[in-house]
């Protein structure tokens, strides 16, 4: 105990750990704020209502990670190892045009999706979803936003944008739940959510200033990127994360409403930050990695200590802060956050792997990991949801945590062999 206090207290001298507590830090206010807003939520709208926007929430999410084909990846490694900041403006410009084709490709698909789900017409969704679609480019700039400052090493700036929108939007609800909670649909709250998220769009791309100088071999650089590893590590997410965000989508398929739906998306919010700990840290230390030969285990050591400890906490509280602050006819989702809680601490450690490999640019060996991963999580969630509806799900995630663990650890031994 007093050896892992001493190397805490001498990684704290760190540069990149005061970036580690930064992010982390805004990444806790974000769940804070994501979690009262959520609370708020489920008052406003009602169990059945929450379960509609959670299931319109999980096919955005689907989409971010569709839309990508590897172009977000490719430019995260490109500004990681790169020290020249007109390149790196460069290639944000020619990624908000790439944006714009990604959003029609996307609406088009979103617009024939509505006209052919079940669970879409069952559920009376069909014009919320439609009248959500023209704003829906946000997602896709949201999650490049994501890629783009890890590489870039903006820190301060991604802590803001994690925590800024979620704060507004808590503000705005407050105000909602007090005045106006018996006439709020579910449309008024997703374009509600939709301006707060616009708000740090508008901060990143001041705060970047695109410049379109040299656009044509901004352009190539980064097709070279996206051909050379960016695509394959697209093809891995595409499957282990797509699988994921499937999760939502076929508890709604296999249940009679969405109630179901509602418990699970509570579930995740309050366990996925048990994976945020690992991955925080390995973002920050992104373009460390890039030049480095292995990840320091007195970096993992703390990592593990870090994230058992608020296993453990999690576990604890669980009944209480669901029943507390969302409502006894929410208790059915404690036992779903207790299982979740073992998946994410898995995928967490996966993640911690991943960016390495990632900042390496192992682009192949990410791709076949994913795939083993998502094809694993896509098929135990076929088989546990239909089984076992939003339970199913859970099991399924530690399922595939596991083997996504496994399959990482060997791919990064390999690497040290390579060094």
């Amino acid at each position: 105990m007093f050896k892992l206090l001493n190397l805490l207290k001498q990684k704290s001298k760190e540069k990149n750990v005061h970036q580690t507590v930064l992010l982390l830090a805004s990444t806790i206010l974000g769940l804070l704020f994501g979690f009262t807003t959520n609370s708020l939520l489920t008052r406003i709208l009602g169990k059945v209502e929450y379960g509609n926007y959670a299931f319109l929430f999980n096919i955005f999410t689907f989409c971010q990670v569709i839309f990508n084909f590897g172009i977000f990846f490719a430019i995260a490694r490109l500004v990681a190892i790169s020290n020249d900041e007109k390149k790196t403006r460069g290639y944000y410009a020619v990624a908000l045009c790439l944006i714009f084709a990604l959003y029609i490709m996307m609406s088009i698909s979103l617009i024939i999706f509505s006209n052919v789900s079940t669970a879409i017409e069952k559920n009376n969704l069909y014009r919320i979803l439609m009248i959500s679609i023209p704003l829906s480019w946000i997602y896709i700039v949201i999650n490049f936003n994501e890629s783009f400052l890890q590489g870039v090493s903006k820190i301060k700036l991604l802590s803001l944008t994690r925590w800024l929108p979620k704060f507004i939007f808590t503000l705005i609800l407050v105000v909602v739940f007090f005045l106006f909670k018996n006439n709020t649909s579910i449309s008024t709250v997703i374009f509600l959510n939709y301006f707060t998220l616009l708000i740090s769009c508008v901060l990143v791309y001041y705060s970047v200033k695109p410049t379109l100088a040299n656009f044509k071999t901004r352009l190539y650089e980064i097709f070279i990127a996206v051909k050379q590893f960016g695509f394959d590590i697209y093809l891995g997410s595409l499957v282990a994360t797509g699988s994921g965000s499937l999760s939502g989508i076929l508890i709604s398929y296999f249940s009679v409403n969405n109630v179901e739906v509602g418990y699970f998306t509570l579930a995740t919010l309050l366990s996925s930050p048990l994976a945020l700990i690992p991955n925080i840290i390995a973002t920050v230390q992104f373009k460390k990695f890039a030049n480095s030969n292995k990840i320091q285990p007195s970096l993992t050591l703390a990592t593990l200590a870090l994230s058992f400890g608020l296993l453990i906490l999690t576990m604890i509280l669980a009944r209480f802060v669901i029943a507390a602050f969302f409502g006894d006819e929410y208790v059915d989702a404690v036992i779903l956050l207790r299982v979740l809680s073992f998946g994410y601490i898995l995928y967490g450690f996966g993640d911690f792997f991943n960016r390495f490999l990632l900042a390496k640019g192992r682009g192949k060996e990410l791709r076949n990991a994913s795939i083993y991963i998502g094809i694993t999580l896509l098929v135990a969630n076929f088989i546990m949801i239909s089984l076992y509806g939003a339970m199913g799900a859970a099991i399924a995630r530690i399922i595939s945590g596991l083997v996504y663990v496994l399959v990482i650890l060997y791919y990064y031994r390999k690497e040290l062999k390579r060094c």
